[in-house]
């Protein structure tokens, strides 16, 4: 079903955003939306845009995609003078990011605003099984293996955001946390050296290290 919502960087930002709570992030903003950037390198990887090299985001070919958000994102990286360290591009990939990625979710019609007199717009799923269809994949893999590269990296992605603590699982969280690091760790193998997902376990430690500096940094 993952196929419904092709991009990894929107599963994403379902999985993190509370469907019964007007869509409110699950995980602290800032968090999430390193993780958002992590999702879409790994669209660039997946649809062969980019490589990745000791740390480095290198962009591969001259095509771009369709997806506006992802094709900004992927100019930016070509248009540095050098290949720029993931990190990098995880922290603030374009301005104002994350809201970019909402705009095009309502864009898209995957959600919309819902106003109301005198008081805030919210926002609601378009297709309230959209989230449900994604989650079902993901916890599915937690006990069983489907084969499917695309469901392996969103579950790397959640990984890195620590996302499975907050979710309703069938697992407690440390066992959640066990099997997704074995999930994350077992790529490379499972793909193969030439694969498009050889790199994705790189993109999921970059995550977690660009959230970890959140942590330290000043503000």
């Amino acid at each position: 079903m993952l196929a419904d919502i092709a991009s990894l960087r929107d599963q994403v930002w379902l999985l993190g955003h509370d469907e019964t709570r007007d869509l409110q992030p699950r995980i602290d903003a800032r968090a999430l939306a390193v993780g958002l950037a992590g999702a879409t390198v790994a669209d660039l990887l997946v649809q062969s845009h980019v490589v990745i090299n000791q740390g480095c985001v290198l962009p591969q070919g001259r095509g771009k995609p369709a997806d506006p958000v992802t094709a900004a994102v992927l100019e930016v990286i070509r248009d540095q003078p050098k290949a720029p360290l993931l990190t990098d591009v995880l922290r603030e990939p374009i301005p104002r990011f994350a809201e970019r990625v909402h705009a095009l979710l309502v864009a898209s019609g995957i959600i919309y605003e819902e106003r109301r007199t005198l008081r805030s717009v919210r926002y609601r799923l378009v297709n309230d099984d959209a989230a449900n269809w994604i989650r079902a994949d993901f916890v599915r893999r937690l006990y069983r293996d489907l084969d499917d590269p695309a469901v392996d990296t969103l579950c790397a992605l959640v990984w890195a955001l620590n996302l499975h603590s907050v979710l309703v699982l069938p697992y407690s969280t440390s066992e959640a946390e066990e099997i997704l690091r074995a999930i994350t760790d077992q790529i490379p193998v499972r793909a193969g050296p030439t694969s498009r997902f050889f790199a994705v376990p790189q993109v999921a430690l970059g995550v977690r290290a660009a959230i970890g500096d959140l942590a330290t940094a000043a503000f």
